[in-house]
Parts: C-alpha cells; structure tokens; sequence
C-alpha cells in the first residue's frame, strides 16, 4: 500500500536536506559564525513546523510557544513572549486569560493561504487597548465572522494563523498572562489523522519550512556599525510583525578593543527596545548576556535621551549591552504604539 504520508515526508526531508543552500550562498556573505548558526537554525525550524502544522489544528486550537531559551526563530524579542495559533474563517472561537504584568498585550490576526506559506496581510490586530477588562485583569474575546458586541471581533474570509504578543520590562521577574483558546463552532468528533490528512500537515509543514528560509538568514548588506532609518510595518507588507510596532535595523562588526555609542531616542510609546540578533533573527544568549535593554530598564540621559554602549568586553557605563562573544551580527530596535515615528539612533565607534 502506498502512504501518502510516505510521499510527503520525503518531500520535507528533501527540503531539509538541500535548505543550508539558503545561508551558503555567496551573496548573503555569512562568516564562518553565521553559517554555523543557519545549520543550527533548521533544527529549531524543524521543531516549530511540527509544533504548528502538525499537533496544532485549527478545528482543536491550542497556543503553542514560538520562542524560548532554547527555541528561537522568526525574529524574537527577549522582553517578550508570543504565542501562535491556526484558524478558520468558518469556526468561531473564544479567547480567555487573565493579564497581570505586561506593558503590551496584542491578538494579530493574518491573511493568506492556508498551506504554510509567507502570510500576506494582517486581517486584524487587537491590543490592550482594545479589550474590556474585568477589575481582576481577566477577559474574553469571541472570534467571529459576525461580531455583535464588546470584545467581539471579525474572522475576515482569507484569515489563517494567529500570533499572541507580550511584552515586559522585566520579563523573568513579571508574570505572563493566562492565555487559552476554544473552538466554539460546531465540530465533528475528533478523529485519528489518517493518511490523507497527515500528509496534508505535512505537506504544510513543508512549506512553512522552506519559506522560513527565504525570510532569514537576514541580509548582511545593512550597513555597518550604523542603522537604517526607522520604517513602520504595514498591514499588506506581508510576514508576521505588527502593525503596532515600528521597526529599525543595524549591524554591528566589532574587535575586542571596540565598542559601539549608540545615540538613541523615543518618541511616547508603549515600549522600545534594543536587542542584539544573529543573521537568522535569534535573539543572543540572555541568560549569560545582557543583550538587551528598553523603555524600562535604560538609565536616561538629563535630556531624555539615550546612551547605549554595545561590546565585547564588559563596560562600566549605564545602558551597556553585550555582543555575547560575536563579532558582526545585527542590532535590532523597536518601538510599540509610538505616537510619531522614531528618529534613526546615531552611532560612534570607539576604543578601548
């Protein structure tokens, strides 16, 4: 008997086998660091496509968790915690939870085909802002294709995934909100995945996996030791950010004896940030490193503004944050329901 699920799985290890091709190639000009980490990179794609194409079912929804210490892809952010979700524009749902510490809470909600491929559009994004809250923090919020009432909302036609965002000024020491997922719609009983249905998930997994390729590694030609100018994320730009945050990206390349002065400032926001990358949008090591900081941890200057010092070495200043022993990588800011878009953070290079 042939498994169609057999078929299909050749298919991704095929993929699998071939997807170093994406961070090897010439034109994206890794170093030796950045290879090894796109190599490193596949398992946690791997584990992720499984996690959300396989035991993740938009009939049965659950929140899985895109990143952790060891689990990090897709451009994580160390202040935050992000949960994603599938889902059909023909069910209803039901989001509760409980909120305690965050400073931002967001619903995203995106468009496109329901295969694993790159998302087109953000169909709808729901913050904190926009939610009724009891007095003890907690709420629900009803998923819909025809929305009635306070805490409803649409479920447009071409809606596929969801992704949950939350984010801290002091993550490890803040509690993260009780967050879960029901499926409210009338739904045939639950049965075993048979064969037609696994290689379906797989297929999804397949393409999940191979187009989070072409989004990281991340270019390298930004320029170095300085930032591109600040750009806010559209609702039809495609992939999975928020239209509540507004983006800025940099790239440092540093010796021992060097350290970067970076001259950084904030319109009125919710939260910003200052984070450390590699090449394939993983945050670095933040239980050994101080790789970032924000809005809530940064000493400001008497004028309001900013000084953060980014090296190798330890530095005895305010707002230092550390490369975490690599030499080039990307420094990555953002800001969350800023009033007014940013001003590009200026650079100095110095020595020791």
């Amino acid at each position: 008997m042939a498994f169609k699920s057999k078929a299909a799985l050749e298919q991704l290890l095929n993929i699998i086998k071939n997807a170093d091709a994406t961070f090897l190639n010439e034109e994206k000009a890794l170093d030796h660091q950045g290879k090894v980490d796109g190599y490193q990179h596949l398992f946690h794609l791997m584990h992720t496509a499984i996690e959300f194409y396989l035991f993740n079912d938009p009939l049965n929804p659950s929140f899985m968790l895109l990143a952790d210490k060891h689990k990090k892809m897709l451009g994580d952010n160390v202040d935050a915690v992000y949960y994603f979700t599938q889902l059909r524009s023909d069910q209803e749902y039901i989001i509760r939870g409980c909120r305690y510490d965050s400073c931002y809470l967001s619903f995203a909600l995106y468009g496109g085909e329901p295969t694993g491929e790159i998302v087109e559009r953000v169909t709808l994004n729901i913050n904190h802002k926009d939610i009724q809250f009891e007095e003890d923090g907690s709420f629900e919020i009803k998923l819909t294709s025809n929305p009635q009432g306070i805490n409803e909302f649409k479920l447009d036609k071409d809606v596929v995934n969801l992704f949950t965002r939350e984010y801290f000024f002091d993550r490890f020491n803040n509690k993260e909100s009780d967050l879960s997922i029901e499926n409210i719609s009338d739904t045939q009983s639950i049965s075993p995945l048979d064969d037609e249905e696994l290689a379906r998930r797989i297929k999804i997994m397949t393409t999940f996996f191979e187009q989070s390729t072409w989004i990281a590694p991340l270019p390298v030609e930004f320029p170095i030791n300085d930032f591109l100018p600040p750009f806010p994320f559209e609702a039809d730009q495609g992939g999975w950010g928020t239209v509540d945050n507004v983006y800025c990206f940099g790239k440092f390349k540093l010796e021992e004896h060097q350290y970067l002065k970076i001259h950084f400032t904030s319109p009125e926001c919710c939260y910003w940030g200052v984070q450390t990358w590699n090449y394939l949008m993983q945050s670095m090591n933040y239980e050994r490193y101080p790789v970032c900081i924000n809005k809530g941890t940064a000493k400001a200057n008497e004028d309001g503004t900013y000084t953060i010092y980014l090296s190798h070495q330890k530095m005895d200043v305010d707002n230092w944050i550390s490369t975490a022993n690599y030499k080039e990588a990307i420094i990555f800011c953002r800001w969350l329901l800023a009033e007014e878009l940013p001003k590009q953070p200026r650079v100095e290079l110095g020595t020791f």
